[in-house]
Parts: C-alpha cells; structure tokens; sequence
C-alpha cells in the first residue's frame, strides 16, 4: 500500500509506524496545521505534508488512505476518500451509525474499493486458539471483559476543556473509545448476542465509563470500560468444564491462561505487533486481489454497527 495519512493524532502515529513497519509506504500526510504535518512527515520519512484534503487526494502516488481523525469526522472523510478513488484504512469506531457504515460500503462496492476498519481485535492470532479452548470448557455461563484505564486527557476534560475524546459532538465517551474493542471480541467469540443494554456514567451528556450487558442462551457477558478511573483490564470466561483468562487490554489478546476442573493450567502468549498484525492483513487483502474475503470482514464490521446503534438508543437487539 502507498498510504496518505489523515491526522497526527496519537493514534494516527501508532498506526503510521506499523504501516512501515508491515512493509507499506508512507506517501503524504495531512494536517490542518502544516507546521504539525511537515514535523510528521519527517518522523515517518513520509515524501510530502499536505494541509488541504483535495490535495492530498489528488496525489496520484497515494493509492490508500488512512482515516485517523476524531470519531464524528469518519464518515465525512472516508466518504470524500472513496469517491476519489482511494482504498480506506478507517479508524474505529467505523463511523458514527450503521447508515453511515452502509453507504461507505455502498461506495467502495460500487468502485471495487477495500474500505477496512482498523481495529487490532480481530486481526490477533491468538483469538483463533483462545476461541477453542473454550470449547473445552463449555456451556458457558459468565464472562467478564474488562478494558478500563484512566484517561490522559480526564483531567482537562474536569477542568472544562472539552478535548474531542470526552467531546460528545465529537463521537467521545467510554463506548466508542474502549467497549468497542469489548463488544469485538464478546461477537468473535460468543456469536452476536440475542440481547444488548448500555448503562453508563453519564457525566455533562458524555459517558465517562460504562457497561455492555449481553444475553446470550445460558450465558451472561459484561463489557466493561471506563476513561474516569483505573483497573486491571483482563478478560475472565467461565464454564462448567473450567475457566480462562486473558490477562490485560481485550483490544490485544496477547495471552491467556486455561484452567480446567482438575486444576490442569495452560498458558499460551503471542508478543507480535498487534498494529503491525492487523496492517500486514489489509495488505494481503489488497495484493492478493481478495475482494470477497475483505468483503466479509467489512460486514463484519457493520454487523458491529447496527448493534452500536441498538446499545445506544437503549433499544434491545
């Protein structure tokens, strides 16, 4: 992939370093402040820095572009990307409702363009052995995934300065920050669920942390996350035949622990790159021409947006 980068965000940075690092190019960059665009373009040895959209979309250099701006910009930019003609890499969350997620892939199909969601989840190798281990301690009954930590930026927002995160206007809050990456891996590895409920700590209309309640036939699942207040983050799934758990953030399933009745322990942990992974994935798609396989994955992530909007509107699946 030749990749046009949107946003110096964090993120943005993160994700630009592994698209290097898994072997893409890094063409142009763009920011509103071109200073800020110039400085990132020389820490990724990028070709150009641009602060107008339209030019860096009429870069023809650029075959791909990554979406890496604030939550309520998604669908307006990835948009504006696919009606030029470019394969999107978009920040999750997707976009802010399941419509807006349905017309993306409505452009990009009527292209033939990929448009992926970049979120690590789904692209951990371990995900596939942790998925049957739990056959191992089937039924199941309970599981709690937890992915709670104290917010750099929960201090300005405390102090009123309303940073995008903590922003409501902006698509901010503990839903599509964290419990996003929560719902990911309960759907990966429960199925869809019959039943999905919100309650959260609401604080000046953005919820500052919250809680998924899933139902799912004989079995109850908790998404945890918070941006106001620290813990252990870790994944805990109980059975009748036994119980694992996934030590840390359920946005990297980089480990787990399997314990049966009997006491028998196993323990598997993967130390790849989990940006680097889901990087290399989308590049595979994209040279081996896997339009249908890459196909699936985007309804994948709209099956995951229709259910964002049912939580959010407090309306049972």
């Amino acid at each position: 992939m030749k990749i046009g980068i949107l946003g110096v965000s964090n993120i943005a940075k993160t994700s630009a370093l592994a698209m290097k690092q898994s072997g893409s190019e890094i063409v142009a960059v763009l920011s509103r402040d071109l200073d800020k665009a110039e400085k990132f373009k020389a820490e990724l040895e990028a070709r150009r820095a641009y602060d107008d959209l339209d030019a860096i979309l009429a870069d023809e250099e650029v075959d791909t572009v990554y979406v890496g701006l604030p939550n309520a910009l998604h669908f307006e930019y990835a948009k504006k990307c696919l009606l030029a003609n470019k394969n999107v890499l978009l920040e999750k969350p997707f976009t802010m409702t399941y419509k807006e997620a349905l017309e993306l892939k409505n452009i990009a199909v009527s292209r033939h363009l990929y448009l992926f969601e970049t979120i690590t989840t789904i692209y951990q190798p371990l995900v596939s052995s942790l998925k049957e281990k739990i056959e191992m301690i089937k039924p199941l009954h309970l599981a709690i995934l937890n992915f709670t930590k104290y917010s750099s930026r929960y201090d300005d927002y405390l102090n009123g300065l309303n940073p995008n995160n903590f922003n409501p206007s902006m698509g901010g809050g503990a839903l599509l920050d964290l419990n996003i990456y929560n719902l990911h891996l309960a759907n990966l590895l429960f199925g869809r669920p019959l039943k999905a409920k919100y309650d959260a700590n609401d604080q000046t209309g953005i919820d500052t942390s919250g809680i998924i309640h899933l139902k799912y036939p004989g079995l109850l699942v908790e998404c945890i996350a918070g941006k106001d207040s620290d813990s252990e983050s870790f994944v805990l799934i109980s059975g009748e035949k036994g119980m694992i758990k996934v030590t840390g953030s359920p946005s990297i399933v980089k480990n787990y622990t399997f314990i049966d009745h009997n006491g028998n322990t196993e323990s598997e942990s993967d130390d790849t790159d989990p940006y680097v992974n889901e990087f290399k994935a989308m590049d595979r798609f994209i040279k081996k021409g896997a339009y249908k396989a890459h196909l699936e994955l985007l309804d994948w992530t709209l099956n995951i947006m229709k259910q964002l909007d049912h939580i959010r509107s407090d309306k049972q699946i």
